[in-house]
């Protein structure tokens, strides 16, 4: 029963392993990756195998991205160094009966733990509560979108009125000053409607107030004229 002692940090190793490996998932997850591709990322980078994808390129232009990775690796070796030298020694000072005994715990152990984590209700709750205290970080905080919007410099959200001497009256959106000078129309409210995300053939009509993104100060010249 001695040797039973050894298989304790392995098991405590294992369920360590299999949470960060679920915090590293969720964590690339809301930097944009799919939940599938996360998790086998996540995986390869904690094991140290298979991290050779197409997808590697996305997790290294983002920076948030490559710290998590770079996590994952150093954590993964410490990892497998911990349950290579325990199951070693474990092995040393185990009899076949011993072996066969702490052999049939671990794998009892990696068998519940997949139940825990592939259960549906158990997988949610985790999720959540992980993502919930990820998004209190400043790497994941959301911000409002008011400050997305401005977050380049001179940039911004205006309106612009159709009136009757206005140049690009009649014509589509692909066609007007608006889209030479880069400015984006994100609506047109036209009477009591509103249009979101208006297509390049919609025309410009008189009354319209155009949302418009763009340079502020190409804005205001395509409102002097």
């Amino acid at each position: 029963m001695g040797s039973i002692v050894y298989v304790v940090p392995v098991l405590l190793v294992i369920a360590i392993s299999a949470f960060i490996v679920k915090i590293a998932t969720i964590a690339l997850k809301m930097t944009g990756f799919e939940e599938k591709k996360a998790h086998f990322q996540a995986l390869s980078a904690f094991t140290g195998t298979g991290f050779t994808t197409k997808d590697s390129e996305f997790v290294l232009e983002n920076n948030t991205r490559r710290k998590i990775v770079m996590v994952l690796m150093v954590l993964g070796n410490a990892g497998l160094i911990t349950v290579i030298t325990t199951i070693v020694i474990s092995f040393g000072r185990s009899n076949v009966t011993g072996l066969l005994l702490n052999v049939s715990i671990v794998l009892s152990v990696l068998f519940v733990l997949f139940k825990i984590f592939t259960h549906k209700g158990v997988a949610k709750f985790l999720n959540d509560k992980i993502e919930l205290r990820l998004e209190k970080s400043p790497p994941f905080r959301r911000r409002p979108i008011e400050e997305i919007v401005r977050i380049a410099k001179n940039y911004g959200i205006a309106e612009v009125s159709i009136k009757e001497n206005c140049q690009d009256l009649g014509k589509a959106l692909s066609e007007s000053n608006f889209r030479e000078n880069d400015i984006l129309i994100l609506a047109i409210e036209r009477e009591n409607a509103v249009i979101p995300t208006p297509k390049a053939t919609d025309r410009i009509t008189l009354g319209d107030t155009l949302i418009c993104y763009g340079k502020l100060s190409n804005i205001e010249k395509i409102i002097e004229k």
